[in-house]
């Protein structure tokens, strides 16, 4: 049997806190990388107001610059 007063938790608590942490630390990686994909992506208009072509795959389909055979 496991003491709860050396800090340790019982087997199924110990899951549930390992998927919730693991859960966090994802969330965490996706906002970052959701971050820089928003900062890369020009918005309508960039374009024509600056000459810019988005650096996603999607800005880059849309102008031709990749073509999908």
């Amino acid at each position: 049997m496991t003491s709860i007063s050396d800090g340790s938790l019982p087997e199924d608590q110990a899951k549930v806190f390992a998927r919730q942490y693991a859960k966090e630390i994802q969330e965490e990686k996706d906002e970052a990388t959701k971050k820089i994909v928003d900062e890369r992506n020009y918005k309508p208009g960039d374009n024509a107001l600056r000459g810019l072509v988005g650096q996603d795959l999607n800005s880059k389909i849309q102008s031709g610059q990749i073509k999908i055979v």
